[in-house]
């Protein structure tokens, strides 16, 4: 396994550099509008990044047997708790565009969600592992769902819808994989699903995002306004030009990335002569960086940077199935759709097949805390990858004991 591990970090150094050189040149625009300074992101980066990386060597030289033991996931759930509160303690707490998802400690802004996301594979892989074939029962689901509820609450607190989906899919999925019935995470997924639904169609902002990508209102005729008076064909028309503008400001920043696409071609246009970063795309530093890499640096690089994350899914997924024990197999399978799903998930949102939500790509988009957490996962990923341990001795079944392996029925 020593040789996915290897394919891991160095995919994982590669997009850090891309990240990097794409902070270069896109983000003196930024810098400058906000601190007066043209190499402020890329710097902070550059710290963001090595604190990153002496993190996820500190995470290689863990066995994974101390991070399975019962006082470190003690510890690991207690630190998750603090972390889903922290967010919430007066004086400490980080209040921006209507949410609560940061704290700030000496000048520092933290955002906890990127390492309880971590923290809950781990934690659910260690409960898969002990409880065994009982999580085809609810018996051994039920606390496993419960313990995920607990953290999705805590994400629902903190307005961090991104977050609770990308929670959701990535422990169903490793539920799966466990051995869980289909039925029961059919059932828990339609309980989640009219939750989640219900708490989009909440908000006006949240719901106009779906309906902006999923649905497309058609534009009213000429004859639409035919046999109106004046003043009624006026009004009309007025009401839908808002409508318009309106449904072009939900899709802005969409329009914009794609344009950014069209414009770096195959080829790109050249480092630092981006178009779409002077005020076109917001965020072109943190959660649309994709565009900004496609638009200097072409289509070319683009697929380079998704080939490298395709790269690190299948070497996880080999880790994941050579790993000699329940826990570690659960846990690299885990941190590895925690990685590559929510790159995916940015890519669909860049490319306009997916809402707009925000969510970093990891190693590449600003950001310390998306940086180090997932900085982390790889740590923890290659831990397992470059010191298995040795497999536990199984009790033989009994053999008077028949065992049904469908899915649904088991």
């Amino acid at each position: 396994m020593k040789w996915a591990g290897a394919a891991i970090a160095v995919c994982t150094i590669l997009l850090m550099g891309v990240g990097l050189v794409i902070l270069a040149s896109v983000g003196d625009v930024q810098g400058v509008r906000h601190f007066h300074d043209p190499n402020h992101f890329v710097m902070q980066q550059a710290v963001y990044d090595v604190m990153a990386l002496v993190l996820a060597f500190a995470a290689i030289c863990v066995p994974p047997r101390v991070l399975f033991a019962r006082g470190s996931v003690a510890a690991i759930g207690a630190l998750v708790l603090a972390g889903l509160l922290a967010t919430h303690v007066p004086g400490l707490r980080y209040n921006a565009l209507g949410a609560t998802r940061w704290i700030r400690v000496a000048g520092i802004t933290i955002q906890p969600s990127e390492f309880v996301k971590v923290a809950a594979v781990v934690l659910l892989s260690w409960w898969m592992a002990r409880c065994g074939g009982r999580l085809r029962t609810w018996r051994g689901l039920a606390p496993a769902c419960a313990g995920i509820a607990v953290v999705l609450a805590g994400f629902f607190f903190q307005d961090d819808l991104g977050s609770c989906i990308m929670l959701a899919i990535v422990d169903g999925l490793l539920l799966f994989l466990g051995g869980a019935r289909l039925r029961h995470l059919l059932l828990l997924g339609l309980v989640a699903g009219a939750l989640g639904g219900a708490w989009i169609m909440h908000s006006p902002v949240r719901r106009a995002r779906i309906t902006s990508v999923f649905f497309h209102e058609a534009e009213p005729a000429a004859a639409d306004f035919a046999g109106l008076a004046d003043a009624e064909r006026e009004a009309a028309e007025r009401e839908a030009a808002a409508k318009r503008k309106k449904a072009r400001d939900r899709t802005f920043q969409i329009r914009m990335a794609a344009s950014a696409f069209a414009r770096g071609g195959l080829r790109g246009a050249g480092l630092g002569e981006s178009l779409y970063k002077r005020h076109y795309l917001p965020e072109n530093h943190t959660d649309f960086i994709l565009a900004m890499v496609g638009e200097e640096l072409g289509l070319g690089a683009t697929a380079g940077c998704v080939f490298l994350f395709a790269v690190m899914c299948a070497c996880g997924l080999f880790v994941a199935w050579n790993a000699p024990t329940d826990a570690t197999r659960y846990a690299a399978a885990g941190l590895t759709l925690h990685i590559c799903l929510s790159a995916g998930v940015n890519v669909g949102v860049v490319t306009g097949c997916l809402p707009t939500k925000g969510l970093a790509l990891p190693f590449l988009s600003y950001g310390g805390s998306s940086a180090i957490g997932s900085a982390l996962a790889a740590g923890l990923l290659l831990a397992i990858a470059f010191r298995p341990g040795r497999e536990r001795p199984r009790r033989e079944p009994d053999r008077k004991l028949v065992r049904c392996t469908d899915l649904w029925n088991g």
